[in-house]
């Protein structure tokens, strides 16, 4: 007898399981009702998420892709300070330990200062970018933005942004001549030719910057195998932090690591309020669905009143019909999410290929944000199991929390009560 109860338990609960799928389509009128509720959440999350995710990346990418990088190597002091003395040294040995460094795509030099740049009897004051032009092109899209001319080849060509040109005067095939400070306090000179304009959309940007080849400006400026910066760009602009923590493995540290969110950390911080905000909006429409889902249990548990009082009678426990009707809300959450995927997979994958453009005359707007010209959705963790597991402990909360009534239901009175 004592080896016979477990597995009369046993079969008890295969009981309860295949009672609580049954009763799941015994009204399915109200079934579909709440699965369709729990389905339109799930749905609509989903599908938001994944844009807004999808935009996130985009926004990332932008971000980095015009000038940044993912990771910059400086001077210790450089980020504060800024003077043209504090160089990274020995820049070429420097630059094939970090190539060799695992996760890093590409890498190259940059030399940065500020000269005063005429054309005839016009002068403006300007930040000279000394780049290594073909290994920058693996690294920023800036070179994209190159409305007028092409790309500097040479050694005396130029690139300048479009307000610089305007208030210079300058077009391409112009002559432009630089006058600034050197490293050791002597004066730096540069005769350049425009080889072509820029347009970023940005106007601190295009007012100021001015690109020449890295080898042109370091000889200029009295700089030898030295740069300001050393841009790194990874396989992805989020495992930042940890490119870093290797680069400073591979490098020592006596040079300083910056990631992108410490040069641009209003980027991130844009990010983070929209996800707030987002997920403020998501959660008001979680608690309306959990709402709807809680009037559905009320109305299982007033309407079913006889049934429960009869499987008390029968001697079944409170609790295990609590248990039952956990089930049949699991149930209902299973079908809801299914459909609610279902529901999302076709407008995710359209949204992940064609994406929302913001037109013409938004992607002005959007340059100036770190923005891309359009939006693609993005198939991420977050997007998939947010909703349904926040919907999963929600529909369980709104069958626990009327079921507790069983405890105090008394089998007489609930048999008498009419349907």
């Amino acid at each position: 007898m004592p080896a016979a109860a477990p597995v009369a338990r046993r079969r008890g609960g295969d009981l309860l399981i295949k009672t609580a799928f049954r009763n799941v389509g015994r009204n399915r009128r109200r079934t579909w009702l709440t699965a369709g509720g729990i389905g339109f959440a799930v749905f609509l999350i989903t599908a938001s998420i994944a844009l807004q995710d999808g935009s996130y990346v985009g926004q990332r990418q932008s971000a980095t892709g015009l000038l940044t990088g993912h990771v910059q190597v400086v001077h210790p002091m450089y980020p504060e300070d800024a003077k043209f003395e504090q160089v990274v040294g020995d820049v070429g040995n420097r630059l094939h330990v970090l190539r060799e460094t695992p996760g890093v795509r590409a890498a190259s030099a940059r030399v940065q200062s500020y000269a005063l740049v005429s054309v005839g009897e016009r002068s403006f004051a300007a930040q000279v970018l000394g780049m290594d032009i073909d290994r920058e092109r693996d690294i920023v899209r800036f070179f994209d933005t190159v409305q007028e001319g092409r790309v500097p080849e040479g050694a005396d060509e130029t690139l300048i942004g479009s307000a610089l040109a305007r208030n210079l005067g300058a077009g391409v095939g112009d002559e432009l001549v630089l006058l600034g400070s050197g490293k050791q306090g002597g004066i730096a000179a540069l005769a350049l030719t425009v080889s072509g304009i820029y347009q970023t959309g940005i106007a601190d940007i295009d007012r100021a910057l001015l690109i020449a080849p890295l080898r042109t400006v370091q000889s200029g400026f009295g700089l030898g195998d030295e740069a300001h910066a050393l841009v790194v760009v990874g396989s992805d602009p989020l495992a930042s932090a940890a490119l870093g923590e290797r680069l400073v493995t591979a490098l020592g540290p006596d040079l300083r690591v910056r990631t992108w969110q410490e040069i641009m950390p209003e980027v991130e911080q844009g990010i983070e309020l929209d996800r707030v905000s987002g997920d403020f909006m998501y959660g008001i429409v979680m608690i309306l669905v959990g709402f709807s889902v809680v009037n559905t249990f009320i109305m299982v548990m007033f309407e079913r009143t006889r049934e429960f009082g009869m499987l008390l009678a029968l001697g079944l426990k409170p609790w295990s019909i609590i248990g039952m009707v956990q089930l049949e809300a699991f149930a209902l959450w299973v079908l809801g999410t299914l459909l609610g995927w279902l529901l999302a997979a076709p407008l995710i994958g359209y949204l992940m290929v064609v994406g929302i453009s913001f037109g013409e005359a938004m992607e002005q707007l959007a340059e100036q944000m770190y923005m891309p010209s359009s939006i693609h959705a993005a198939v991420t963790w977050r997007a998939l199991l947010t909703a349904p597991l926040i919907m999963l402990i929600a529909t369980q909360i709104a069958a626990f929390l009327p079921s507790l009534r069983l405890r105090r239901m008394r089998p007489v009175l609930a048999l008498r009560q009419e349907t």
